[in-house]
């Protein structure tokens, strides 16, 4: 697969349509509605939080009609403040730049606007071109904070990113790998943000009234004078989880032979809607998962992850036990496109971290549940076409070897990571009796660097004529129990292996080749706080 057939593949999610059940919303009126002659939820079917506050379903027109003004607005602040940050560093920046304006300045805006002589894969540090991610994740929200839906605000989102590259860095080139990483991993991690805030803005406490400022700091920032927004999902219609955790793990490497103990600091997030009927605008993802952890050793940061997932919509089925009757089963159904982004960073920042950062532009889920009063079961298979960020596994026995990345790809000199496409494939099984839970679940990914020299940015300090291609491969796998210690709190330990490979293989110097292979266990308990 080569770079053009992923971005055509990416933008296919933007005319994806749901059926129509994701386009409504039933407004109950309360704990009890009836859905059909032969259905009806009791409310001892619905499970609330303590620190939640019930909200009414969508039925205010402010949170339907689109609010134009207010997404161009907000928009044009977010990039207005982004092009004063980047002025006010633009000296640092020099060596990223390649054109000059020379003679008509609207025909160099338009070829770089409609020609792809400009757009390359640049050669920025990784957290500048993760950063973009964040970035992507406001410009989203700047759209779906005014009634537009996900994939209204996905094309507003790569509106705006097109003004920044093509505008705003105008004497850099047009980051393909900027605008993939704005406009699918920021429209992953803002929808993700956007319906987690309204979640947490459901309930009672700081921590969540703080992750909600964090996740939306628009929605915030406008509440602050005076301009509130009803919450717009009906909670009754969707299963949500957030909880905070902490623990310590234990992590040893067995080619290296070393080991490490860490603190850990984590969220799991996520909201459940996936048979639909919580959100009256068309569109709107049905499935969000978030998942963030910092591991903390006596050296510092140790490891960063960040995953996140929504679902699109697509076909369900939902049979439903019957209430009351113990050995009355239940079970229910998904199939339909899905996205993803997924951030890692295993180990410190030097020749011994593990670091990479996919973006799951678009991929296929399926899943089902069996469930009665007491016992479920859940599982479900997802599997992406990526693009990502990778620093490649072989680079510490490479320069080992006497290795170098000089005359190769600019960015693997640069900043000693490099872009590839590939695959990330999951399969997760879960079964619970009561508030008991035990899991599995399986990574895998594979990723192949990009080598088209078109495409990789070069320049005569660092010509690219001898360069190298990387093959990764990440499989981790995964067991986990969990034990209930109070409704509120509970127990968990898990346990995690890391197998990882990787080949650095010479393109114009077909004598370099160079492999490492690696394990690692990762070992932790952890205590959990539910909201």
């Amino acid at each position: 697969m080569n770079i053009q057939q992923c971005v055509v593949l990416g933008c296919a999610a933007l005319v994806l349509e749901t059926p129509a059940w994701a386009g409504t919303a039933l407004p109950p009126s309360d704990l009890v509605e009836q859905m059909s002659s032969n259905d009806v939820i009791p409310k001892s079917s619905v499970t609330v939080s303590p620190h939640t506050v019930l909200t009414p379903a969508l039925t205010s027109p402010e949170l339907i009609d689109k609010n134009w003004w207010g997404a161009l607005a907000e928009t044009t602040v977010l990039l207005t403040i982004g092009g004063g940050l980047y002025k006010a560093t633009e000296d640092s920046m020099k060596d990223d730049f390649d054109y000059e304006i020379e003679g008509n300045a609207g025909q160099y805006f338009i070829d770089r606007l409609v020609t792809t002589d400009s757009w390359k894969l640049d050669d920025n540090q990784v957290g500048m071109n993760w950063g973009h991610a964040y970035a992507g994740a406001l410009y989203h929200q700047g759209f779906r904070n005014y009634n537009f839906n996900y994939y209204e605000s996905m094309l507003g989102n790569f509106a705006a990113s097109t003004v920044w590259e093509v505008f705003a860095e105008y004497k850099e080139v047009v980051s393909i790998n900027d605008q993939i990483v704005t406009t699918f991993g920021g429209s992953v991690l803002g929808e993700s943000f956007f319906q987690l805030s309204q979640m947490l803005d459901a309930k009672e406490g700081w921590v969540p009234v703080s992750f909600a400022a964090v996740f939306n700091p628009s929605k915030t920032l406008r509440g602050w004078f005076g301009n509130n927004q009803p919450n717009r999902f009906d909670r009754l219609q969707a299963q949500d989880k957030f909880d905070i955790y902490t623990g310590v793990m234990y992590s040893s490497r067995e080619a290296e032979s070393t080991a490490v103990t860490t603190v850990l600091l984590g969220v799991e997030a996520s909201i459940d809607s996936v048979q639909g009927q919580y959100d009256a605008l068309s569109a709107t993802p049905s499935l969000i998962e978030l998942d963030m952890e910092v591991g903390i050793s006596n050296a510092g940061i140790e490891d960063w992850q960040l995953a996140s997932y929504v679902f699109l919509g697509g076909y369900t089925n939902e049979v439903k036990a019957t209430v009351g009757l113990r050995e009355s089963w239940g079970h229910s159904w998904f199939i339909g496109p899905a996205m993803g982004v997924q951030y890692s960073s295993l180990g410190q920042e030097d020749e011994n971290e593990d670091f990479y950062a996919a973006i799951n532009v678009i991929g296929l889920s399926i899943g089902a549940q069996w469930a009665n009063a007491d016992v479920s079961f859940k599982l479900r298979g997802d599997i992406f076409g990526d693009f990502s960020m990778v620093k490649p596994f072989a680079t510490e026995g490479y320069r080992a070897a006497g290795g170098h990345f000089w005359g190769t790809k600019s960015v693997l000199w640069e900043g000693g990571y490099a872009y590839g496409l590939g695959h990330t494939a999951t399969f997760k099984a879960e079964a619970r009796y009561q508030e008991l839970l035990f899991g599995v679940k399986l990574t895998s990914q594979r990723w192949d660097s990009i080598d088209d020299h078109e495409l990789n940015r070069s320049n005569d300090w660092n010509p690219n004529k001898s360069d190298l291609d990387f093959k990764d491969t990440r499989d981790r796998y995964t067991i986990y129990l969990g034990i209930p210690l109070t409704p509120t709190f509970g127990l968990s330990m898990h346990y995690e292996r890391v197998e990882r490979r990787g080949t650095i293989n010479g393109i114009d110097n077909t004598a370099i080749v160079h492999r490492s292979d690696d394990s690692e266990n990762r070992t932790s308990l952890r205590f959990d706080y539910k909201y």
